[in-house]
């Protein structure tokens, strides 16, 4: 049933993968942060620490944590947190390029999520520079091809009612529930669940099934940046006997 709710739901136009293939380690947000920034510092960003023979305004940044978005035991997506240093011998051009990021940042979206959570100002006796930090974190989803909205699915329980024969036989009634996790922004959050309803309702598959797919509830579980993370619950009865 799986494949046929992934199969449903790529025809709704949602990227769906098994959540049992989730996997964070793909993702490498170091490209996106260097688009972000390198124009706000005419190109002089490096990773970790200066060069002897960087220009007094630069840029440097490193890569602080990770941490996971995990639902029922995936890890379906990744958190990166970076911190990014601006620095100008002089105020107004650091407080320029603060802007610049800060409407860059905002500017951005697609399959990373992106926002700025902390940041200070201080100068820097030693070196005669306006220090500008940011704590900045990417949210990448765990797919292979990412892209918006995406749902990942995997199922989460079963329930069976007792033995209908009252003999040595078996007969059993099974509700299999599936969980369908979209991912999408916040914006469109209520559309796709909409889709994903016209997609999964009603859906018939295996051959054992004694009742169509149907609507069981939702949650959201997550939000990163502008993008919302959604658990959808659907379930379908099967028969099993002896």
């Amino acid at each position: 049933m799986i494949e046929r709710i992934i199969t449903a739901l790529a025809g709704a136009g949602i990227t769906a993968a098994p959540s049992s293939k989730a996997d964070p380690s793909r993702a490498d947000t170091v490209p996106r942060l260097v688009t972000l920034v390198d124009p706000v510092v005419n190109s002089h960003l490096w990773p970790l620490n200066l060069p002897s023979d960087a220009p007094a305004t630069n840029g440097v940044y490193s890569l602080a944590g990770q941490s996971s978005i995990e639902v029922d035991g995936y890890r379906l997506g990744r958190v990166d947190t970076y911190v990014l240093s601006l620095r100008s011998p002089t105020f107004d051009p650091l407080r320029t390029m603060s802007t610049q990021l800060i409407e860059r940042v905002a500017a951005q979206s697609g399959s990373e999520a992106w926002e700025i959570t902390d940041a200070a100002t201080d100068y820097e006796f030693d070196q005669n520079q306006y220090r500008a930090h940011f704590e900045l974190q990417a949210t990448s989803l765990a797919m292979a091809a990412p892209a918006l909205p995406a749902a990942f699915v995997h199922p989460v329980q079963a329930d069976a009612t007792p033995n209908g024969l009252g003999t040595m036989q078996v007969r059993q009634n099974v509700t299999e529930h599936i969980a369908v996790v979209l991912v999408a922004e916040q914006a469109e959050v209520d559309a796709q669940r909409r889709a994903i309803e016209a997609a999964l309702l009603g859906l018939e598959y295996p051959a054992d099934a004694i009742a169509p797919l149907e609507y069981a509830g939702g949650q959201r579980v997550a939000v990163s940046g502008s993008h919302i993370y959604w658990r959808e619950l659907y379930r379908y009865d099967r028969v099993i006997r002896s």
